[in-house]
């Protein structure tokens, strides 16, 4: 594991690995379950992964997980289905960790009704530890996160790049963007927020984009470093 060293605190990476870790605290990006059924309807067969996604998050082994939001597929309603699957999801992470926050995503509407079961899971806009400000990244960050954290730690767009080998192929690859943050001082006088870590997805079986929306918080943003999961960083 290496440390990344941003203002006065430590950012932890496991090579290979999709999670980043700070203190107690093992964090990752979106997760989507349910998107087995969009994958189907393109006449691909693919079993439902939920199983494979949970295991991976307890191997993290850590006593605690923030979840950066969009656990969930759909925007719509959640179905009784859906709901089985939710219930299962967050009863085998409360029985591994000792506390889950979810930093509630776009896609995420409802899902209270499902962690309100468990008393180890708290569902939040946004979350501070340690001067670090965590959220799912499609909503602007409060006021008073802003002039409170030093660094913003994100999901949302699930980001990647395109690089070519010495043979002229070319590779996509998912990674961690480093980000300068920026606001104008006429508008955010007492922000104390300088820097972003955007996380990839950590269900490797959906899309990731090239393209850094700079819609929100992240039009103020300058692409420092990418790093790919085997640590490469470019």
């Amino acid at each position: 594991m290496i440390h990344m060293e941003i203002e006065d605190f430590d950012f932890r990476f496991k090579k290979g690995s999709r999670a980043v870790f700070v203190g107690d605290y093992a964090i990752v990006g979106d997760i989507h379950l349910g998107f087995e059924e969009e994958i189907n309807d393109y006449g691909y067969n693919i079993w439902e992964k939920t199983d494979e996604i949970t295991g991976k998050l307890t191997a993290l082994n850590s006593k605690k997980l923030i979840l950066l939001g969009d656990i969930r597929k759909e925007y719509t309603q959640i179905k009784p289905k859906e709901g089985g699957v939710l219930i299962k999801f967050f009863s085998n992470l409360s029985n591994n960790f000792d506390e889950v926050i979810l930093t509630k995503g776009n896609h995420d509407g409802g899902i209270e009704k499902i962690t309100g079961r468990f008393n180890n899971i708290f569902v939040k806009n946004e979350f501070i530890h340690n001067k670090i400000g965590f959220m799912h990244g499609h909503a602007f960050p409060s006021m008073e996160f802003i002039n409170s954290v030093n660094t913003l730690c994100m999901s949302h767009i699930h980001p990647s790049f395109t690089f070519k080998d010495s043979n002229g192929v070319t590779y996509k690859e998912d990674c961690f963007l480093m980000l300068k943050i920026k606001l104008p001082k006429t508008e955010y006088p007492s922000s104390k927020l300088k820097n972003a870590l955007v996380l990839p997805k950590f269900n490797p079986y959906i899309g990731s984009s090239t393209e850094i929306n700079n819609r929100g918080i992240l039009k103020y943003s300058k692409i420092e470093t990418r790093m790919t999961l085997d640590l490469a960083v470019f």
